[in-house]
């Protein structure tokens, strides 16, 4: 049992580089996984709109297709950055949308989501609502990702900054979901690559965040043999 998390990649139009790298990782890193999980923000923005997908993001969609053919199982959990990816998307790629879930692995009972719901705040309600996204229905893709591009500015902040105190609010957000009765707790947002273990009701249990593509360049492993663990992309220079 191989499985695979990353998050937080935020390739955008014009980063040839970085998408090479994602290209390069899918091929190479999670070729021999079982399950692959995108952990958010794959995108700096993505909407659904029908059969349409960002002409600059049709390679890493066809690395996606391309290893959910070869038969590893992969799951999208959207992030802050990406508004309904849309049914197409996972038609087209084989990938299953979700926006959280709660997965067995090994006898382990695990939740996995992006984390921006720990974030929370009346910006993220009114983003992720039924009248932004009809908006952008009617908008269209090419007029929804300049307003995008144009709004991140105040939006996104993709370089964060370490923080204890948002490593902190992870790690309580995280306890608060392991003493519920989970083994483990992954998430990704804060861009900070995290494993703290602790004893919830005699159990051992661990949270772990996969960090970031774009200054950390972690990501998270599990196999059955060494468990879960933060590891480093290769080729991420």
């Amino acid at each position: 049992m191989k499985i695979i998390f990353f998050s937080d990649t935020h390739l955008d139009k014009t980063d040839e580089k970085k998408q090479k790298i994602v290209k390069n990782f899918l091929r190479e890193a999670c070729s021999d996984a079982d399950m692959v999980f995108v952990l958010g923000d794959l995108f700096e923005f993505y909407h659904g709109h029908g059969d349409y997908i960002y002409p600059w993001f049709k390679g890493v969609a066809d690395a996606l297709k391309k290893l959910t053919d070869s038969g590893v199982t992969v799951y999208f959990l959207e992030g802050n950055h990406e508004f309904g990816v849309g049914r197409f998307f996972e038609v087209y790629t084989g990938v299953v949308c979700r926006e959280s879930m709660n997965i067995d692995i090994d006898g382990k009972r695990v939740f996995v989501s992006h984390g921006d719901e720990l974030a929370g705040g009346f910006v993220r309600t009114v983003l992720k609502s039924r009248l932004t996204g009809r908006m952008m229905d009617i908008l269209g893709p090419r007029l929804t990702w300049i307003i995008a591009m144009g709004a991140r500015i105040f939006l996104s902040k993709k370089k964060k900054e370490y923080k204890q105190k948002v490593r902190d609010r992870f790690r309580a957000y995280a306890l608060k979901i392991l003493d519920e009765g989970f083994d483990a707790v992954i998430l990704a947002h804060s861009h900070m690559p995290d494993r703290f273990e602790y004893t919830s009701g005699g159990r051992k249990v661990v949270y772990l965040n996969a960090g970031d593509f774009i200054k950390h360049a972690t990501y998270i492993s599990y196999e059955r043999t060494s468990g879960f663990e933060i590891k480093k992309i290769i080729g991420s220079e």
